[in-house]
């Protein structure tokens, strides 16, 4: 309910005419969480977590007229390092992913087709650091590997956007396998929040759902 209140996509669901599902991370001393791997590694505990998501997906098939070649998944701190795991081991069922302040645990999966990602991040983040440290990779590395996996330009496309005193970067990694592109978007002093400042009047929600609607299983539609 937490995650449904700050990051309220509902409102852009009613007009854009897609499915919205907030799943709930089974609970680990007191909070729910999610595991990022296969069982084992660095998982936080033994909730099958990407079978959960999976069965979600199959119920909601069962029982509602879904485009299988356009299902997204985004999340924020350790849902955004879900997202990151769901790229890597369930590339056969998600069109693209999208980070909010969180990173990626596994460099190692076998994501078996070019995968759209986009990423917000903010620069003074203090659980999980814009630029990594001793537990957690930087956005940098995470947004390389992506660009290096795509096989996208190297040299991004770069805008900025000053309100109310908050700046934020945009960096375009386009022309991608398949079409698809990197987006990253940077928050100056940022921290580790859902954020609400709008870059060029979108907001987060508006910014995920635009990147994502361009793209099915496929790669750019």
């Amino acid at each position: 309910t937490e995650f449904m209140n700050n990051a309220d996509f509902r409102s852009l669901a009613e007009s854009e005419n897609f499915i919205l599902v907030y799943p709930q991370g089974s609970e680990l001393d007191g909070f729910s969480h999610w595991n990022t791997s296969l069982p084992g590694g660095n998982n936080k505990s033994n909730a099958d977590d990407f079978g959960f998501i999976e069965a979600i997906i199959n119920e909601i098939s069962s029982s509602y007229n879904i485009d299988e070649n356009r299902i997204y998944a985004c999340g924020y701190s350790n849902g955004g390092m879900f997202a990151y795991g769901l790229a890597n081991y369930k590339s056969n069922i998600f069109a693209a992913v999208g980070s909010v302040s969180g990173t990626m645990v596994d460099f190692n999966g076998p994501t078996n087709r070019p995968m759209p990602i986009i990423h917000l991040h903010g620069t003074s983040d203090n659980v999980i650091p814009y630029n990594g440290n001793n537990d957690y990779n930087s956005t940098t590395d995470v947004i390389n590997y992506w660009i290096n996996f795509n096989n996208t330009i190297s040299s991004p496309i770069v805008n900025s956007d000053a309100n109310n005193n908050n700046t934020i970067e945009h960096y375009l990694y386009d022309q991608g396998d398949n079409n698809v592109s990197v987006e990253h978007y940077k928050y100056i002093g940022g921290g580790h929040v859902w954020f609400t400042a709008k870059y060029q009047n979108f907001n987060t929600q508006e910014l995920i759902w635009n990147f994502f609607s361009k793209y099915d299983i496929n790669g750019l539609k």
